[in-house]
């Protein structure tokens, strides 16, 4: 690679005979991501190109393949398409194709924010159709398993947001332990979008009694499962 956890591809690079690499999106653990051209008909997709040769993914890419398959009809995971196998840097690496989701990741997205944190309403918004989505996935007997600000797409339309989620994982703990797992992120995830350790004792009690000090006893206990924050986020009043 030309970079660390980079393969260095540029605007009008090659993937294959089908697509031309349009930006660089992001990267995760597993691999990276691009935004690509369909050449025969122009469409914009994503690649997701896994860092490890394609013996060593293999496992990894399969099962994350099937997963996204299995869960095509929630609305919160990024629409699989196809693999295709590429050769770079003298070796053949898997490469996943999916739908390009026209939002901004998550941790791009906060740089927009003063002070790199959202209001307390935005940021409770943005966790509750978080928390729908993964409900969603956890009610197929499913779970997400690395939830964080890198692999979340957000896409504002009025008051609401749109998401997609990349990058399941399974960290080899039962189902049960990683569906805890996912609720432990999402209310993580809320206290870093509002301003982490530096600013949490001054948000308002809706988001303390959710974050709970990111105490994960607590969380667990107030939100056994992810249908309880959901009801929560629902019902609580300011």
């Amino acid at each position: 690679m030309t970079k660390k956890n980079s393969f260095g591809l540029s605007k009008g690079d090659r993937l294959t005979w089908r697509y031309e690499v349009m930006e660089r999106i992001g990267a995760g653990s597993e691999g990276e991501v691009y935004k690509i051209r369909e050449k025969s008909t122009g469409l914009t997709r994503a690649a997701k190109l896994y860092f490890e040769s394609k013996e060593k993914s293999g496992p990894v890419f399969i099962r994350h393949a099937r997963k996204l398959d299995a869960l095509r009809d929630c609305d919160i995971v990024v629409k699989y398409l196809h693999a295709e196998e590429v050769w770079i840097n003298d070796r053949f690496i898997y490469c996943m194709i999916s739908e390009y989701f026209e939002g901004a990741l998550l941790e791009d997205l906060l740089k927009t924010y003063r002070g790199g944190r959202m209001p307390a309403f935005e940021a409770l918004n943005l966790i509750y159709a978080l928390t729908v989505g993964i409900e969603e996935i956890h009610a197929r007997k499913e779970f997400h398993g690395d939830l964080h600000k890198g692999n979340i797409f957000v896409e504002r339309n009025g008051v609401f947001f749109r998401l997609r989620t990349i990058d399941f994982h399974d960290w080899g703990r039962t189902p049960a332990v990683e569906r805890r797992a996912d609720i432990l992120c999402l209310a993580r995830l809320l206290y870093d979008i509002v301003g982490g350790r530096e600013h949490y004792k001054k948000q308002p009690p809706a988001v303390r009694d959710i974050c709970m000090g990111n105490r994960s006893d607590l969380i667990l206990k107030k939100f056994p499962t992810v249908f309880h924050l959901r009801a929560h986020l629902e019902t609580f009043e300011w």
